[in-house]
C-alpha cells in the first residue's frame, strides 16, 4: 500500500480525493432523493400516515438516541410500517401545522427531488467533502509520515460516518428500515474508526510515543467494540461507550504528547493549535450531539446531529492555521498552491455555469467570458491571498550593524553565543531552537530542502542550525544565505578589527614596559649611585623628561642619528665612570657617522639604541665586574651595527637565569626587525647589534611575522 502511495503523484491524489468526494456526494443524494415525498405545507409535523399513528420517536433524526438496540430494532420495525403506507399511491396524513392546528389531508406521493432536500443535507455534504478533500491534501505531500496517516484516516472517516447521517437524518417521514439500519451501521462504523484513527493520531503526532506496530492495540480493542455494536450485541448501544472512551483515550496521548514536547519549542507550538482545534471539535461533538442522550439528559443532543458534524472541522481549520504558523506535518506554503489552483478552476468553471445559464446560444463566448473573469478575479486574489497569508520579511542585515559589533566585542565567550543567537533569531524569526553545530560547514548553505540553514562557525562561535523560517511560513533562500554571509563577514571583519585593536594595545604596553625597565630603571639606578646632589637631581630631570616621552611623544618625532649616538656614549660613559670602569668608545666612529650627519632616525630607533645601551651597560656594572668596555658603531648601507665589548667575568646565554634584561634586548631588537647575538671571549663578553635605519617598514614586516 506505501509503495502504491509513494508512486502517485500529489496531483493524482488530490484529483483521486475530490472524485470520491463528488462520488460518495452524488450516491447520497442520489439514495436521499430514491422516496416519495409529500407536499406538506411548511412547518407541518406528521402525527399520522394512513394507518399508522406516529410515536414520538418516529421521527428522530438519530435512532443512536434511542441507546439501547431493542428500541433501535423496534423504531426501524416501524419505519418499514410507515414506508408501506408512504408507498401507496394516495395516503392521509395527519398533521400539526406551525401555528399548531391539526389538519388533515391526502396526498399523493411523488419522487423526491434535489431542491427538496434541505440545508442541514447539504451542510453535512460540505463537511464531508471538506474532510475528505483535506485529507487527500495532506495524504498527496506527507504521506510517509505516520502522524499525518492517522489524520488523513480521520479525514476519510468523516463523510463515511457524515454522508450516511445525511440521508437518514434529513429524510422526510421514514425510510425502509433495512436501508435505515444499514446507513446508521455505516454510520457507527465510521464513528468508532475515527476515534480509532484519533487515538492513532495522538499517538503519532508530533512525535511517535510508540512504534508504529502499536497502532493495532486500539484498532484491536476499539475494533472489538465496533463490531459488537454492529452485531447488535446487548443491550447498550456499544458505540455510546466507545466514541467517549476514545476520545478520552486521545485526550490523554495529547496530553501525553504535551509534556514531552515542553523541550521542543516548535512541536509544542504546532501540538498547541492542532490539539486546541481537534480536541475542541470532537469534545463539542461528543458533549452537545452524543452524550445528552446517551446520559438520559435529553431525548436528542442539544445541538442537531447534522450542524453537530460540523465541529469535526474545527480539525481542518486548526489544521491550515497550524501548516501556515508552525507547519504542522512539516508541511510548507507550497501546500496551499493545491488549494489556490483548485480554486481558480472552480471559480472558472462555475463562471462558465452560470454564464451557460445566461447565454445559452453562445457556448463558446461563455468560456471565453468565464476564463476572462476568471483571470481579472483569480490572479489578484490568489497575490492578495497568499500575500495575507505568507508574506513575511526578508532579512535586512544593513541595519544589523550595532548587533553585529556587540556580539564581536562581547566580554566573554558566553555572552557571545547569546548575543549571536539573538542577533540570528530577530534577522531569520527561526521557529525552533537555534541549534549548536559540530560540523558546520564553511559557508552558509540550506539543507533539509529549505527547511534548515546552517551557519559556519565564527571566531569563539561554533556553527549554528536554524530550522523554519519566519516562525515556520516559509523556506529559506538564496536571500537567507545571503544575508548569513553578509552577517559572518561584517562579524569577521569586526572580530579582526578588534583583535587588531587588542594586538596593538598589548605591543604599545609591552613597549611601555620594556622602555620603563630599561630606560627608568637604568636613569633611577644612576641618580641613586649619584653622589653629587646637582648631577643627582639632573639624572631625575631626564628620567622624567625620558619617561614623557615614553608616554607622549611615542613615535611622533624623528631625531639626528650623530645626536642620538653622542648623547647615548656620553651617559654610558657618564654611568661607567662611577664604577671605575673605562669605556673605549673610539671618536673615529663618531667622524664616520658624520658624514651621516643629517641622517633622521624615528623615536623607535632612538629609543631602541638608548635602550640596548643602558641595559648592556647596567649588565656590565651589576655582573660583568669589569674594568674596560670598548663600543664599536659602523654603518654598512641600511644597517646600524654596535659591538659592545667587556673584559668581564663574561656567560653563556644558556647557563644564566634568563631575566626581563635579556629578553626585553632581544624583543626590542626583533620588533624592528634588527638581530642580536651574545657571544662569550675568552676574556668578558660581546654583544653583537644590528639594527635597520628604515625602522618602520622592519617593523612591520616583522610583526607580520608574529
Amino acid at each position: 500500500m506505501t509503495r502504491f502511495l509513494t508512486g502517485l503523484s500529489p496531483t493524482a491524489i488530490m484529483l483521486s480525493a475530490a472524485v470520491i468526494a463528488v462520488i460518495l456526494s452524488a450516491s447520497a443524494v442520489l439514495m436521499a432523493i430514491d422516496r416519495p415525498y409529500l407536499d406538506l405545507p411548511g412547518g407541518a409535523v406528521p402525527t399520522v400516515v394512513g394507518d399508522v399513528a406516529l410515536e414520538e420517536t418516529d421521527l428522530i433524526s438519530e435512532p443512536d438516541y434511542l441507546a439501547t438496540y431493542p428500541r433501535m430494532t423496534a423504531f426501524f420495525e416501524r419505519q418499514d410500517l410507515i414506508v408501506a403506507e408512504l408507498d401507496r399511491p394516495e395516503v392521509r396524513v395527519t398533521y400539526t401545522t406551525a401555528g399548531g392546528a391539526t389538519e388533515t389531508a391526502v396526498f399523493e406521493p411523488r419522487p423526491r427531488e434535489i431542491a427538496d432536500l434541505p440545508f442541514a443535507f447539504w451542510f453535512q455534504q460540505g463537511v464531508a467533502i471538506l474532510a475528505l478533500l483535506v485529507a487527500g491534501w495532506v495524504l498527496a505531500l506527507r504521506r510517509e509520515d505516520w502522524g499525518a496517516r492517522m489524520f488523513v484516516l480521520t479525514g476519510i472517516f468523516v463523510p463515511v460516518f457524515a454522508l450516511a447521517a445525511s440521508v437518514y437524518s434529513t429524510r422526510q417521514i421514514a425510510l425502509p428500515g433495512d436501508t435505515f439500519k444499514l446507513l446508521s451501521q455505516i454510520n457507527h462504523f465510521g464513528a468508532g474508526s475515527f476515534g480509532i484513527a484519533l487515538v492513532g493520531l495522538f499517538l503519532m503526532y508530533p512525535k511517535p510515543l510508540f512504534h508504529p506496530r502499536w497502532l493495532l492495540v486500539p484498532l484491536v480493542i476499539f475494533g472489538a467494540g465496533i463490531v459488537l455494536d454492529l452485531a447488535y450485541v446487548g443491550t447498550d448501544v456499544w458505540l455510546n461507550l466507545v466514541v467517549p472512551t476514545e476520545t478520552l483515550v486521545a485526550l490523554v496521548f495529547a496530553v501525553v504528547q504535551w509534556w514531552r514536547s515542553r523541550r521542543d519549542p516548535l512541536s509544542r507550538a504546532g501540538l498547541r493549535w492542532f490539539f486546541l482545534f481537534s480536541m475542541v471539535g470532537v469534545s463539542l461533538f461528543v458533549s452537545l450531539s452524543v452524550l445528552p442522550p446517551a446520559l438520559g439528559i435529553a431525548t436528542e443532543g442539544f445541538v442537531p446531529q447534522a450542524y453537530a458534524f460540523g465541529f469535526f472541522n474545527l480539525m481542518h481549520i486548526g489544521l491550515a492555521l497550524g501548516i501556515i504558523r508552525w507547519r504542522v506535518f512539516d508541511l510548507d506554503r507550497y501546500a496551499y498552491y493545491v488549494w489556490v489552483w483548485l480554486a481558480g478552476a472552480v471559480l472558472i468553471f462555475a463562471t462558465d455555469l452560470v454564464l451557460l445559464l445566461w447565454l445559452r446560444e453562445q457556448p463558446w463566448a461563455s468560456l471565453a467570458l468565464a476564463l476572462l473573469i476568471g483571470g481579472f478575479l483569480y490572479f489578484p486574489l490568489r497575490q492578495l491571498l497568499l500575500v495575507r497569508l505568507f508574506g513575511s520579511r526578508t532579512p535586512q542585515v544593513s541595519a544589523m550593524i550595532p548587533e553585529v559589533i556587540d556580539v564581536a566585542l562581547a566580554p566573554t565567550q558566553r555572552l557571545q553565543n547569546e548575543r549571536w543567537d539573538a542577533l540570528l533569531q530577530e534577522t531569520f524569526a527561526p521557529a525552533a531552537q537555534v541549534e549548536v553545530m559540530d560540523d558546520a560547514p564553511d559557508t552558509p548553505r540550506i539543507a533539509e530542502n529549505g527547511v534548515a540553514l546552517l551557519l559556519p562557525a565564527l571566531t569563539g562561535i561554533e556553527g549554528r542550525r536554524l530550522r523554519y523560517a519566519s516562525g515556520g511560513r516559509r523556506l529559506f533562500g538564496t536571500d537567507d544565505i545571503e544575508a548569513a554571509a553578509m552577517l559572518t563577514r561584517m562579524h569577521g571583519v569586526v572580530r579582526e578589527s578588534h583583535l587588531a585593536y587588542e594586538r596593538g594595545v598589548n605591543v604599545e604596553r609591552d613597549r611601555i614596559s620594556r622602555d620603563v625597565h630599561d630606560n627608568i630603571g637604568a636613569q633611577l639606578l644612576s641618580a641613586l649611585h649619584a653622589a653629587e646632589g646637582a648631577r643627582k637631581d639632573g639624572l631625575l630631570r631626564d628620567t622624567l623628561t625620558d619617561l614623557r616621552q615614553i608616554i607622549s611623544d611615542g613615535f611622533r618625532t624623528n631625531y639626528k642619528l650623530s645626536d642620538t649616538t653622542a648623547d647615548v656614549r656620553a651617559e654610558m660613559a657618564d654611568r661607567l665612570e662611577v664604577h671605575d670602569i673605562a669605556l673605549n668608545w673610539p671618536a673615529a666612529s663618531l667622524e664616520d657617522l658624520a658624514t651621516v650627519a643629517e641622517t633622521q632616525v624615528p623615536f623607535l630607533m632612538v629609543n631602541t639604541l638608548r635602550s640596548l645601551t643602558r641595559e648592556v651597560t647596567s649588565n656590565i656594572i651589576k655582573h660583568a665586574s669589569a674594568t674596560e668596555v670598548t663600543v664599536n658603531l659602523t654603518l654598512s648601507e641600511d644597517m646600524l651595527h654596535l659591538e659592545f665589548l667587556d673584559n668581564g667575568t663574561g656567560f653563556e646565554t644558556v647557563d644564566v637565569q634568563r631575566g626581563s634584561g635579556l629578553d626585553n634586548m632581544e624583543e626590542r631588537v626583533r620588533t624592528i626587525g634588527g638581530t642580536i647575538r651574545f657571544r662569550r671571549m675568552p676574556r668578558g663578553m660581546s654583544t653583537e647589534v644590528s639594527l635597520p635605519l628604515d625602522v618602520y617598514s622592519r617593523s612591520e614586516m616583522a610583526e607580520a611575522a608574529m
